[in-house]
């Protein structure tokens, strides 16, 4: 089937009121996102439609190409990408419910275009989802070639390893942080975990924590062997650094328990580029998802 356009609004609420920090969310996940659920036929069935839903006649598919703008006198553009990942639920801060994302990737932020791109002609509407057609419009189609040749060139950009000159430091590897910062944080690790543990405990299953010398693991649950590192955020700089804590703490429990399933816990999904390496590792993720927790192990960890 051939590559579909379309445009989704940054709008997610339908507010107008939290625009700005609906586009930290995109741009963050990488992903469009909308408020209509997948099983609302009304207005156009626009749910289904954005997830793809069998019966729901033209619909996102995978490979296609997401616009993330809105517009009438002027473009309001976050960026644009492929569909990379099938629907996904999410509940994000600027909303006390769930939304609804779908995966960009690659995914190219972007809030200007040349001026010889006619980005308004495609942005002359009032809905959250609108399919393009290039094959009709002259001038969507040079929006959407547009769109295409960029995404390509950053798809073969970002494959290469980039030769920089030798640092005696990076910056990155090294981050200041006050003690207020890092309170807020343990804080918010220990509301997460202790989220999780009563969630388990409804099911009835226990987690404790297992010290070793000054080092403690955030949770172990005995009767299935998953010992877990909890997170406050999903940055890349986090996750690495539970990976390191797990393999410490797995080597140090190997006379007493071999070879334990290990696991980050996070407060939400990350983006999947930022966390495809852990697969070979054998580590596995659980995130929050409304009032439960889900992971990518099969129901291991949850």
């Amino acid at each position: 089937m051939a590559r579909q356009f379309w445009v989704v609004s940054p709008n997610v609420d339908g507010t107008g009121k939290n625009v700005e920090a609906w586009k930290q969310e995109i741009i963050r996940h990488r992903a469009a996102i909308i408020g209509w659920e997948p099983n609302n036929w009304e207005s156009g069935a626009m749910g289904p439609r954005f997830a793809g839903s069998r019966d729901a006649g033209s619909k996102v598919q995978l490979g296609d190409i997401v616009l993330i703008a809105r517009g009438k006198k002027s473009a309001d553009i976050v960026g644009f990408g492929v569909v990379k990942g099938r629907i996904k639920a999410q509940q994000l801060p600027p909303w006390n419910r769930r939304v609804y994302m779908r995966e960009l990737e690659p995914f190219k932020q972007c809030e200007r275009v040349p001026k010889s791109i006619p980005i308004l002609a495609v942005l002359q509407h009032t809905w959250a989802l609108v399919q393009l057609h290039p094959e009709v419009k002259p001038d969507t189609r040079k929006v959407c070639e547009w769109m295409e040749r960029q995404l390509t060139e950053q798809e073969k950009h970002s494959k290469e390893p980039r030769k920089v000159p030798l640092r005696k430091s990076k910056k990155s590897d090294y981050e200041v942080r006050t003690r207020e910062q890092v309170k807020k944080l343990h804080k918010r690790e220990e509301r997460l975990l202790r989220g999780y543990q009563h969630w388990l405990m409804t099911q009835g299953r226990q987690l404790t924590a297992l010290q070793y010398g000054r080092n403690e693991c955030d949770a172990w649950e005995a009767e299935r062997q998953n010992i877990i590192e909890a997170k406050a955020q999903t940055r890349r700089e986090d996750i690495r650094m539970a990976v390191g804590q797990l393999f410490d703490y797995a080597f140090q429990m190997r006379g007493q328990f071999e070879n334990p399933n290990k696991a980050i816990l996070l407060p939400s999904e990350p983006p999947e580029d930022r966390v495809e390496w852990l697969e070979p590792l054998g580590i596995k993720l659980i995130w929050r998802s409304g009032r439960s927790f889900e992971d990518n192990a099969g129901g291991q960890f949850t």
